[in-house]
C-alpha cells in the first residue's frame, strides 16, 4: 500500500471518530461551562473585596481629613455623612459592575448594554440604601431625594427593555439619580460654618506620649477633673502606667499617678511628684479659692503650686478647705437638666439651651447653644463657659471629631471654637483660668492653652 492511500485512510478514520465523539459540541459546552465559572468566581472575589471595604468604614472617614475640613470651615458632620455614602456607592458598585459584566460575557450579550443595565441596579441599591440609612430626624428631605432617585432609575430601566434607542436614556437617568443622592451632602459640604473664630495659641506641651489615652481621656467625668489652674501655674495629674512595685497577683494593681506643674505663660515643666495608687483610682484635682490644688489621694493632700503639701499653723494639713470644684449640684449624674456651678450662681445645660440660675432659683440669663455638648469647665468669676462636642463610630467606638464652644454666660454669644486635631479617647481634659482669660485643653500627648478673646 503506497504511502499516499495509509495517509488518506488514517484522516478518514479521525474524521469519523471525531464526529462519533462530537468533538466540536463538546469543546462548546467546556467553554459555557468556562463562562459561567468565571460568574462565580467573579461574584466571590467582588464579594470577598465588598466585606473588606466594609470593615474599613469603622476607621472611615479618617480622622485627620474630618479634621482638616472642619478647619476650613466644613461641618464635621456634612464631611462624615459625604465620606460613608461614598464608600456605600463604591462598595456597590465593586459588588454589582464586575458580577452583571461576567455575567454578560458568559451569555454573550453587548458589554456595553451590560455596563448600563449593572449601573443601573447599583444606583437602585444605593437609592435603596440611602432610604434606610437616613435615619436621623432631619433626613426626611434626603428620603424623598432617595426615592425619586429610584423611580427615576426603575422606569428608565423598564422602558429600555422594549425600546432599542432608549439606552441613552438609561445612561442618564443614571446621572442624574447620582446627582440627586449627592447633591444635597454637596451643598451642605460647600456651606460655611458660622462658628466663632479659633482663640490664640500660646503653647502646647506634651506629657506623655501614646500611653494608657483610654485610662487618662476614657471619661467626661474626669476630663474637668485632671487639669487645674494654681496662681501662675497649672496642674495636670495623669495615670503614667503601672507601679514598678506590684501587689500579689490577687491583690488589686497599683498605678503610678504623675502631677505636673506647667508654667502658665509658656507651659514648661517645673515640678512633677509621683503617688502610687490603686490601678482606676485616679486622684482628681480640684482648684481651692486660695490658690491650692485639693488632690483626691487617698490620703488626701492639699499641694501648693509647686507641688509641696500645705500644712496650717499646726503644722498639719487644713480641713476642709473651699475648692471651686466643677460638680453636679442636683446629687446625681442623671439629674434633669444637669446643674453645674457658675461662680456664685448654677448653669443648667439642656439640649438647645442654657440658663444660669441663682440660689434662689431665679433666671438670671440664658441663650441657645452652637451644639449639643457635655460640660467643659466654668470660671471661678462665673463670666464663662464650655461645653465638649463630639461624634464617635466604630465597635469598640472611637472620636471622629472633638471641639469645644466657649460661652459668655451673661448673653449667650460665643466666643471662641477650639477644634482639637490630637483626640481623646473619650473627652479632652479641659479648665478655665479664674479670671476666664485662658482655657486650656488637650491630653497627655499634646495639652494646649489659648488666649481668649
Amino acid at each position: 500500500m503506497s504511502v499516499p492511500i495509509l495517509e488518506n485512510e488514517v484522516a478518514s478514520t479521525v474524521k469519523q471518530l471525531s464526529q462519533s465523539y462530537n468533538y466540536p459540541e463538546m469543546d462548546v459546552r467546556l467553554k459555557a461551562a468556562a463562562r459561567w465559572g468565571l460568574v462565580l468566581v467573579t461574584l466571590a472575589i467582588t464579594t470577598f473585596a465588598v466585606f473588606i471595604l466594609l470593615m474599613g468604614l469603622m476607621t472611615w472617614p479618617d480622622r485627620s481629613l474630618v479634621a482638616a475640613l472642619t478647619a476650613l470651615g466644613i461641618a464635621p458632620r456634612a464631611t462624615i455623612d459625604g465620606v460613608h455614602r461614598l464608600d456605600f456607592f463604591i462598595a456597590i458598585l465593586i459588588w454589582v459592575v464586575p458580577s452583571a459584566c461576567a455575567i454578560g460575557f458568559a451569555a454573550s450579550l453587548s458589554q456595553r448594554g451590560t455596563l448600563r443595565v449593572a449601573l443601573s441596579i447599583s444606583v437602585i441599591l444605593f437609592a435603596s440604601l440611602c432610604f434606610f440609612l437616613d435615619g436621623r430626624d432631619d433626613s426626611v428631605f434626603m428620603k424623598g431625594f432617595a426615592v425619586i432617585a429610584a423611580v427615576i432609575v426603575l422606569i428608565a430601566f423598564i422602558v429600555s427593555f422594549f425600546k432599542s434607542n432608549f439606552s441613552r436614556l438609561l445612561a442618564i437617568a443614571n446621572l442624574v439619580a447620582v446627582s440627586l443622592l449627592f447633591g444635597p451632602l454637596a451643598i451642605a459640604m460647600s456651606r460655611r460654618t458660622n462658628t466663632a473664630p479659633q482663640p490664640k495659641r500660646l503653647w502646647s506641651s506634651t506629657l506623655q506620649q501614646d500611653q494608657w489615652q483610654s485610662m487618662n481621656t476614657g471619661s467626661g467625668y474626669a476630663a474637668t477633673r485632671q487639669v487645674a489652674f494654681a496662681g501662675d501655674r497649672v496642674i495636670v495629674v495623669f495615670d503614667a502606667g503601672f507601679a514598678p512595685s506590684q501587689p500579689a497577683k490577687d491583690k488589686w494593681p497599683v498605678s503610678t499617678y504623675r502631677l505636673i506643674s506647667l508654667d502658665l505663660k509658656t507651659g514648661a515643666k517645673l515640678k512633677e511628684i509621683s503617688i502610687a495608687g490603686r490601678w482606676g483610682s485616679m486622684p482628681y484635682i480640684y482648684p481651692t479659692q486660695d490658690g491650692f490644688i485639693d488632690v483626691q489621694s487617698n490620703p488626701q493632700r492639699t499641694l501648693n503650686p509647686d507641688l509641696v503639701p500645705v500644712s496650717d499653723a499646726s503644722g498639719t494639713a487644713p480641713a476642709n478647705r473651699t475648692t471651686t470644684r466643677e460638680r453636679l449640684e442636683c446629687g446625681g449624674a442623671n439629674c434633669d437638666p444637669p446643674t453645674y456651678v457658675l461662680g456664685k450662681n448654677v448653669i443648667q445645660l439642656r439640649q438647645k439651651r442654657f440658663q444660669v440660675v441663682d440660689s434662689t432659683g431665679h433666671v438670671l440669663s440664658g441663650g441657645n447653644l452652637v451644639d449639643w455638648g457635655a460640660f467643659a469647665g466654668a470660671s471661678a468669676d462665673g463670666r464663662r463657659f464650655a461645653t465638649q462636642s463630639s461624634y464617635t463610630e466604630g465597635d469598640p467606638d472611637f472620636v471622629v471629631y472633638e471641639y469645644f464652644t466657649i460661652y459668655d454666660a451673661a448673653n449667650g454669644n460665643v466666643l471662641s471654637t477650639i477644634h482639637m486635631k490630637d483626640l481623646p479617647a473619650r473627652q479632652s481634659w479641659s479648665a478655665f483660668s479664674p479670671d476666664a482669660r485662658y482655657f486650656v485643653a488637650g491630653n497627655p500627648n499634646k495639652l494646649t492653652m489659648y488666649e481668649l478673646p
